[in-house]
């Protein structure tokens, strides 16, 4: 048995009994890790019980050939605030955690994934609420980690550079972005703006995406989530995402991102 000081993101908790808590725990070089901290809840500090979204740091006593492992002492060591009391950005944080329980397997080590969401909890932190850029580029840094990434410059049928279209089409079961003279039918369910595609392409996740409706972001939210999950050959409960779109619906305009 070995023990290891980690740091890791909290992706989901479950009490556990009366006083421990079972948590689901991303970690940069085990990955995705189960870990159970007995007597947490016990505990009359502030970290009695460690939240979802929360980054840690903890020992964890990992036992070969288990899924559970036994965590140690833990305290926060950022707790993102503002995500934290918005309900759209949790939202969106839910939603790229749901990605990763649903299609991760456990003890995939990828130290990438864990600066992809460290990215992304620092900028839902630091950035405003209403852009759904931030999501759609979770999604494309995840796709790409996992082995399926879209190329968000070329069409994969023509090869013709996609920004020379004010609209493409993404096609989840081809795996990429057709320009709208190879989109057969052209299903606006499907159709991706110019500027996301862009937007897309920054290293600030979207964060010069404009015009984009409520009702727009809710529908490529969707359609680059479903691309994920398809690939990963996983099915999504959609608990996070519904919950986004229930709070998005109640202002329907105009994102100013």
């Amino acid at each position: 048995m070995g023990i290891e000081k980690i740091k890791a993101f909290v992706l989901k908790t479950i009490p556990y009994r009366e006083s421990s808590g079972i948590f689901y725990l991303l970690t940069e070089h085990h990955g995705l890790v189960h870990g159970i901290a007995r007597g947490i809840r016990r505990k009359t500090t502030s970290a009695s019980f460690l939240e979802r979204g929360f980054l840690i740091e903890t020992l964890l006593y990992v036992k070969p050939n288990r899924e559970l492992h036994t965590m140690g002492d833990a305290h926060v060591t950022e707790y993102f605030p503002s995500t934290r009391r918005d309900i759209v950005k949790s939202a969106m944080r839910d939603a790229a955690f749901e990605t990763i329980l649903t299609a991760v397997s456990i003890g995939f080590p990828s130290p990438e994934l864990y600066f992809v969401v460290m990215r992304l909890l620092t900028l839902l932190e630091n950035q405003p609420c209403n852009n759904p850029g931030l999501l759609w580029g979770f999604y494309r840094e995840f796709s790409s980690i996992l082995g399926f990434g879209l190329d968000c410059n070329d069409c994969i049928t023509c090869s013709e550079n996609l920004h020379n279209f004010s609209n493409s089409y993404l096609l989840v079961d081809k795996g990429g972005f057709v320009c709208k003279n190879c989109a057969q039918g052209k299903d606006m369910r499907n159709m991706i703006p110019s500027s996301v595609l862009a937007g897309l392409t920054l290293d600030g996740f979207g964060e010069l995406l404009n015009n984009i409706t409520v009702i727009e972001s809710r529908r490529i939210t969707r359609l680059f989530a479903s691309y994920c999950h398809y690939h990963c050959e996983k099915v999504l409960e959609h608990k996070a995402l519904d919950f986004l779109d229930i709070v998005l619906a109640e202002d329907n305009q105009v994102l100013d991102v």
